[in-house]
């Protein structure tokens, strides 16, 4: 999938929540893929109150974009949408771990959903 111009980057930042966790799932259908953040100890989870959090973008330029400023040890790294569905989603469930979908900045976060939500929405998408 060809990588988005600076000018639709910026474009997509700017969008609120929940018109880029919209882009982010067909984005991620349509690629097949999706991205997190990966470091030294592992793939990066946040706290949200008492849970755990995994964060996850549409593309790898996102994914950077965020992480350069937070977290600058851990680099994007990709996951296939079919690993995604069919191997984490459900291993999620079963931890109680949260998504957060497409986070920009602190004063633009993602939308939070738990595996179940998610994988809802992206049966949903693909229909």
């Amino acid at each position: 999938m060809p990588e988005l111009s600076t000018e639709e980057f910026i474009t997509i930042s700017k969008l609120q929540p929940e018109a880029r966790f919209e882009y982010a799932l067909s984005r991620m259908i349509e690629s097949k893929e999706l991205w997190g953040l990966f470091g030294d100890n592992g793939w990066l989870l946040l706290q949200a109150e008492d849970d755990a959090c995994l964060p996850i973008w549409p593309s790898e330029s996102f994914a950077k974009a965020w992480e350069k400023n937070d977290f600058p040890d851990c680099n994007p790294k990709q996951i296939t949408l079919d690993d995604w569905i069919q191997q984490w989603l459900p291993g999620m469930e079963k931890n109680g771990t949260l998504i957060l979908v497409f986070p920009m900045s602190d004063d633009e976060e993602g939308i939070m959903l738990d595996s179940t939500e998610l994988t809802e929405c992206f049966a949903e998408q693909m229909e």
